[in-house]
């Protein structure tokens, strides 16, 4: 073996790096066998007390990518549409009805661009007209004499970077959550494709996902108000038949509601009072039940009603239900708050998951910048006594009444359901509010069985490919074939653990690709055999052939490898998904390949001849 001490050096160091990747991998293994053969009770005692070691576990194994896991694809779409209207510093009815025109021609299109269908729709029906009578931002050069072209322009470079913003966000939304090698890339002009291997929860990831993180601390209705905003409510619907009689004489703040609702009830014919159950007290206009908050709004909205209610407020649902009805229906408050926002989460510099000392209730404490803090002890030294609403996303959290003025800019968020409610509001207000909504346009879930199903085929088509090849070898190079075989075996090994190390996530089309190189693995085999045979042919000594074979073998065997290898990498750049998948585990295979073809078969093959004297048969 004299001449090859590097080469067994770097086989055994490779062995022992790649068995130190593994490792995690055969333990994940032999612990799932374990905790499938325990019953519920004990499998669930034992994960609660080995939750650090199955975590670290998990994280160093090999990953395995959505096809194989199981989990959630969800294609989301980045409403442009509505980034526009906030973009927009003034709106009138002809910007409505040109911004509601460009939003249904593009329905029709997942990758139209939104802007220019904008500008073209808007040019189409005055076409002297001007953006910048909507659009003007000084910071960004778009002034009242901007064209339409500049403002286009300006609305473009806002769109691509509300993108590229939101996907930073849902990574990091992501990556908060914990979810093992995600993959989030972009598609087209405005959606974003999302896979989440092993999600068990696809309700909490939709939340997590679809979440602006508005967070906005908003006063309430003066709840002298709020009642006799009710009380007019009543009146108009009771006496619907004739809306125009509606009655708008100031109303006694004592009045019973109560009375009126069992007066009234469910099927009186007074469209309010059968979908919601009126309270009036405070700032509680009433209560819905879930299926009914869309009739509520829909009634609420109606431009008649408009006028009845407070000047400035607006009516939100609460985000945790105070009970359930007999048919088990959630129902939650419905509460009016001012359209003025006092303070929005920009100011948020933390945001961590507390609990109530009393009652060790989750909630979420917060903590603002100096610029936050001095706001809010100025809307709370203004309003004590009063509710102000902690609103995120359109729902509010919680609405504590002011007791004295705050400063320090603390606050809480109360009144959740669980801890993972809490850390998800953490996880949102810690990534940031997206820059525009998101719309869940396409989801689909791979269960757990389907993918233990893929796995197995993947397996089996593994071994079939490597069992097909090592045959060949053998009958076609005799004992030369079985070193090649075991060169093949070491060469899935070290495939398996350049994965591993470097973290990558083994798909089924990578499994693909490994199919691929084990055929490919030995051809570099082939090459060296066929020149050994050339050598021996011309009457050279065993010893000789091999040297001769492995010489002239080589610049045939760099040629093919790297060239493949590029277009791996090609693959790689270009590709998504599943192709880079492929791509990846067959750069793997090229390079551990090529290392086992030329160093170990040749260890091998010096040892058996040189050191045993052996009688090497190549055919």
């Amino acid at each position: 073996m004299q001449g090859n001490g590097f080469k067994i050096f770097l086989t055994v160091f490779f062995l022992v790096l790649t068995g130190y990747y593994l490792y995690p991998s055969g333990q994940k293994y032999f612990l799932s066998q374990k905790l499938e053969a325990m019953t519920e009770e004990e499998r669930q005692a034992y994960e609660n007390e080995n939750v650090v070691r199955i975590r670290t576990i998990d994280e160093k194994s090999l990953n395995l990518g959505l096809d194989l896991l199981g989990g959630m694809h969800v294609a989301l779409e980045v409403r442009v549409d509505a980034l526009v209207r906030e973009l927009a510093s003034d709106v009138d009815e002809a910007f409505e009805e040109v911004l509601a025109e460009a939003s249904a021609q593009s329905e029709s299109s997942t990758d139209g661009d939104f802007i220019q269908l904008f500008v073209d729709t808007f040019e189409a029906r005055d076409g002297d007209a001007r953006l910048s009578r909507y659009f003007r931002n000084e910071a960004a050069g778009i002034t009242r004499r901007s064209t339409n072209a500049e403002v286009a322009s300006y609305l473009q470079t806002e769109a691509g970077e509300a993108v590229t913003r939101a996907m930073s966000i849902i990574r990091d939304r992501v990556d908060r959550y914990g979810v093992t090698e995600p993959s989030i890339q972009q598609q087209g002009s405005r959606r974003i494709i999302v896979e989440l291997p092993g999600i068990d929860d696809p309700e909490r990831i939709r939340g997590l996902l679809r979440g602006t993180a508005r967070l906005e601390f908003r006063l309430m209705v003066d709840p002298a108000e709020n009642v006799r905003a009710l009380q007019r409510l009543i009146d108009f619907y009771e006496e619907a038949t004739d809306s125009t009689d509606v009655a708008e004489a100031d109303a006694d703040t004592t009045f019973n509601v109560d009375d009126l609702l069992s007066d009234s009830g469910t099927g009186s014919g007074n469209a309010l009072l059968d979908v919601m159950q009126p309270t009036g007290q405070s700032v509680e206009l009433g209560i819905v039940a879930e299926e009914d908050t869309a009739a509520v709004n829909l009634l609420l909205n109606d431009p008649a009603v408009q006028d009845l209610l407070p000047r400035g407020v607006k009516y939100m649902y609460t985000s945790a239900p105070i009970g359930t009805t007999a048919e088990g229906l959630e129902l939650y408050r419905l509460l009016g708050v001012r359209t003025e926002i006092e303070l929005t989460g920009d100011v948020i510099t933390d945001a961590r998951v507390d609990f109530e000392q009393m009652t060790n209730i989750p909630e979420v404490s917060m903590t603002m910048n100096s610029e936050g803090a001095r706001t809010w002890a100025r809307v709370t030294g203004a309003n004590v006594g009063k509710n102000v609403a902690i609103v995120l996303d359109g729902v509010v959290y919680s609405w504590p009444n002011v007791l004295q003025r705050i400063t320090g800019g603390r606050s809480n968020i109360t009144n959740l359901d669980s801890q993972e409610e809490a850390q998800d509001i953490v996880t949102v207000l810690k990534s940031g509010a997206l820059p525009a909504p998101v719309e869940i346009v396409e989801e689909s879930t791979v269960g757990a069985s389907l993918g233990a199903s893929s796995i197995q085929a993947g397996l089996n088509s593994v071994m079939f490919g490597l069992l097909l090849v090592a045959l060949f070898m053998i009958v076609y190079y005799r004992s030369a074939g079985m070193i090649a075989d075991m060169a093949l075996i070491l060469n899935l090994v070290f495939i398996l653990g350049i994965l591993s190390g470097f973290q990558a996530t083994l798909t089924l089309p990578g499994i693909a690709g490994i199919v691929l190189t084990i055929g490919m693995a030995v051809d570099a085999n082939v090459l060296i055999f066929e020149r050994v045979r050339e050598e021996m042919s011309t009457g050279k000594t065993l010893k000789a052939s091999i040297d001769g074979g492995y010489a002239k073998a080589l610049s045939a065997i760099f040629d093919a490898n790297i060239t493949t290898f590029f277009v791996g990498v090609i693959l790689y750049s270009f590709g998504v998904g599943p192709i880079q998948g492929f791509a990846v585990t067959l750069m793997a295979g090229i390079l551990s390949s090529m290392f086992t073809a030329i160093v170990f078969s040749r260890i091998i093959m010096d040892y058996l001849v040189i050191e045993r004297r052996f009688a090497v048969s190549f055919g």
